[in-house]
């Protein structure tokens, strides 16, 4: 979706905006919103994240396949501005889907590079009801960031849309995916794209010459708990945070260097 001028001025959509966009998070499992980061700023996360994922590659084994790299990332500026962890523009759907006391317990990156290959089709959370065919509401949603265009030749995202995240348990993935419609996200930088956690989706090769750099972040209900380690977050960087940005980190490793 491309949101308008006065939309991106002043951080806050539109009601209709909003619904529609709310509507395609539910029914096709996924929205984006294009190009919203001023180019300063992505100038500034670019730079910042490529000393920081330079020195993660010289000390970290691949982790997400050949040439590709998970990251979580550290919890400091740039990295944890209210228009990256609490954008507004986000924050209006994610809280809409998933109410006013949910959480971001991952604050992570993906990054392939040169060389990388395809990933197996997957989810990213268990169904909370794996013997059942019950369909919940979502539960948690992805909030991704690329530093770069996605481009066909970079490795873009590749997502099944349409009604995978509201599969029930015990569904074949790997059979299935190939005789079903998907799509790759390509997007310019800046973009937020957020997906339902449960949407099948996959990296594909980075066939290009340089890497494509991308944040993810989760937000879940204030229940749902996972394996993920607990986000370790300074005390005075907490205190620095905006109410919302607190809010929305208020379980995880407070003061934790």
């Amino acid at each position: 979706m491309k949101l308008t001028t006065e939309e991106l001025s002043c951080g806050a959509l539109s009601p209709e905006t909003l619904r529609l966009a709310v509507q395609r998070v539910r029914m096709d499992g996924y929205v984006i919103f294009e190009g919203v980061l001023a180019a300063e700023r992505l100038t500034l996360l670019y730079h910042e994240f490529v000393d920081v994922f330079n020195d993660h590659v010289r000390q970290t084994p691949q982790n997400r396949g050949a040439n590709r790299y998970q990251m979580h990332l550290p919890f400091r500026q740039p990295f944890c501005d209210d228009a990256i962890v609490a954008n507004p523009l986000a924050m209006a759907v994610i809280e809409a889907v998933l109410g006013e006391n949910c959480v971001c317990h991952y604050f992570a990156s993906d990054t392939p590079l040169p060389g990388s290959d395809y990933q197996a089709v997957h989810s990213d959370i268990h169904s909370l009801f794996p013997d059942s065919d019950l369909v919940v509401p979502a539960y948690g949603l992805v909030l991704n960031i690329p530093l770069v265009d996605f481009r066909e030749d970079n490795g873009p995202v590749e997502i099944w849309p349409g009604g995978t995240h509201l599969m029930p348990g015990g569904i074949d993935i790997h059979a299935l995916a190939p005789t079903m419609h998907s799509e790759r996200v390509l997007m310019p930088a800046g973009s937020l794209l957020i997906r339902d956690l449960r949407m099948w989706h996959r990296g594909t090769p980075n066939r290009s010459e340089a890497a494509r750099p991308n944040l993810a972040m989760i937000y879940a209900r204030n229940w749902l708990r996972t394996s993920y380690p607990p986000i370790r977050i300074p005390s005075d960087t907490y205190t620095g945070l905006s109410e919302h940005a607190r809010w929305l980190f208020r379980f995880e490793a407070i003061g934790g260097e």
